[in-house]
């Protein structure tokens, strides 16, 4: 029973102190501090040269931006995610090691095996850094696109969209269960992707990184990837758009404007979106306001945020189940044979 005490309270502590973690020592994080620091100093630059939006200082200073009840809540969130991810969700994480493991033994099984020397081990490196960056962006989008698509999964994924401010906090504003979803689906595709290429190449090929980080992904939020969520209006002009998802236009898929939900939902490159027809390439900026609507306020309570979308959830598959099994009572049976 004291091992379980013991146990609990540590994960506990881990969980509530790896927000701080993750912006201090983890360059996987999206608001790791050099990328944050990067998109300040990409922020002063633009906002220097564009009076117009409204001075860089003003913009970083305004209170709304870092201590509303929307930036209080992406705080609470930044803390509570990760505490309930080590304790009463710990049983749904997936380790990507015993993925990449069960593919390599498949494969071993099947009979491919191979192995390369060290110079091939580079190129092939490389191809894998590339593999891993272009499938994880493209999951990305894909689970993103389901949970706006899938009425269910949109309950969830409101939490996201309510925020009214974006700071670098907001980036990860997601409810607990949209947050275990996307890391299965990554967790699992980046296993994969590892033990296809452990089993055709051996062991020596190995993801070429900054800090533990794939270094197309840092050289990414190193551009400016953190003021994606962040009050600055940064765009990379149109060309560059087609092929790169902007700050700008991340912030274009948070907006309160009809005719811009659904749309840019790309990580890092804007090639599914242009692909799949979601892709909004501003034309100045077109930004009012953030949020959902009317709906926006409601989610200002935590308990409405952590709670409502599994009632909601529930009230539309009760509604689905309701329908199904009136459309099934609809469906004539076979037709008894006359003799």
């Amino acid at each position: 029973m004291l091992d379980w005490i013991s146990d609990a309270c540590s994960r506990l502590m881990v969980g509530a102190l790896m927000p701080a973690y993750d912006f201090l020592a983890d360059p996987t994080s999206r608001y790791f501090w050099l990328y944050c620091a990067s998109g300040l100093v990409i922020a002063a630059f633009v906002y220097a040269r564009h009076k117009e939006y409204g001075g860089f200082g003003t913009t970083l200073l305004n209170r709304e931006t870092w201590a509303s009840k929307s930036a209080i809540n992406d705080y609470i969130i930044l803390v509570i995610t990760p505490v309930m991810r080590l304790t009463i969700l710990s049983w749904a994480t997936i380790n990507w090691t015993q993925v990449k493991d069960f593919v390599v033994s498949t494969l071993t099984a099947l009979g491919v095996s191979g192995t390369v020397n060290d110079g091939t081990a580079i190129g092939l490196g490389a191809a894998l850094t590339l593999a891993l960056f272009v499938v994880d962006d493209f999951l990305r989008w894909y689970v993103h696109f389901l949970f706006h698509r899938i009425p269910e999964l949109w309950e969830f994924h409101k939490v996201h969209h309510s925020a009214e401010v974006l700071n670098f906090a907001t980036a990860e504003r997601h409810h607990p269960v949209e947050v275990l979803i996307t890391a299965a689906v990554l967790t699992t595709a980046y296993g994969v992707i590892n033990g296809i290429f452990i089993a055709l190449f051996g062991e020596h090929v190995t993801v070429t990184t900054v800090a533990g980080a794939n270094i197309f992904l840092f050289v990414f939020n190193l551009a400016g990837g953190a003021l994606r969520h962040s009050p600055f209006w940064i765009t990379f002009g149109p060309r560059v758009e087609r092929w790169i998802i902007s700050p700008a236009m991340h912030q274009i898929h948070h907006s309160d404007k009809v005719e811009h939900f659904d749309r840019n939902m790309g990580g890092s490159l804007a090639v599914w979106d242009r692909m799949f027809g979601t892709l909004h390439i501003p034309r100045g900026r077109e930004i009012e306001g953030f949020g959902l609507g009317e709906e926006t306020r409601d989610f200002r309570s935590m308990e409405v945020i952590l709670i409502r979308p599994f009632q909601a959830c529930a009230q539309l598959l009760r509604k689905r189940f309701r329908q199904q099994t009136k459309d099934a009572s609809k469906t004539p049976g076979p037709v008894a044979a006359e003799f």
